[in-house]
């Protein structure tokens, strides 16, 4: 790796294109193949669509490690951040889509910090007692942006983005943030 001499401290690291031919990076890991790989997704769509049905449905087959519309899924831990419900609405919804089966990898929460106010931190404290974990679903982005803000922009979503994405990179894990 090259390093640009000028600018002192806020020097670039660079490299040639020779280099970056010759260098083997590793792949992203297949949560779903050919769907969903490690690292962070926005997942967006008009409210009262089926988001929510839809992220309890990859929970599920992720979990179980059931396959998804014919495609294998890597079988692993996921935590659901199910943050515009709480436990009786997941309840019934969860047991009319999937029935009763036990499902001992498929954590749910009703309730969480926003980013500011420590989400990291439970991220980490659940990645430490979790070993396996393959899927993190935040429903919704609203309910992790930092309280007392009246207004968002894109800046402060890029922003969140970003700091998700560090995590998702230090876990190999894959993270959706559901956002309407």
């Amino acid at each position: 790796t090259n390093i640009l001499m000028t600018g002192g401290r806020n020097a670039l690291a660079t490299k040639t294109l020779t280099e970056l031919y010759d260098t083997v990076y590793p792949k992203k890991k297949t949560i779903i193949e050919g769907l969903l790989y490690s690292g962070v997704y926005i997942f967006v769509g008009a409210p009262k669509v089926g988001k929510s049905f839809f992220m309890a449905q990859l929970g599920y087959h992720i979990s179980s490690g059931i396959p998804l519309w014919d495609k294998e899924v890597l079988q692993g831990q996921v935590l659901y951040l199910a943050l515009e419900d709480d436990y009786p609405r997941l309840q019934q919804r969860l047991s009319t889509m999937f029935g009763t089966e036990e499902n001992d990898k498929f954590f749910l929460a009703v309730k969480s910090s926003s980013l500011a106010d420590g989400l990291e931190e439970q991220l980490e404290t659940f990645m430490a007692e979790h070993e396996h974990v393959q899927l993190i679903i935040i429903d919704t982005l609203q309910k992790i942006r930092d309280a007392g803000a009246d207004k968002y922009s894109y800046a402060q979503d890029y922003n969140i983005v970003g700091r998700l994405k560090m995590f998702c990179e230090k876990h190999d894990v894959c993270l959706i943030v559901v956002h309407h």
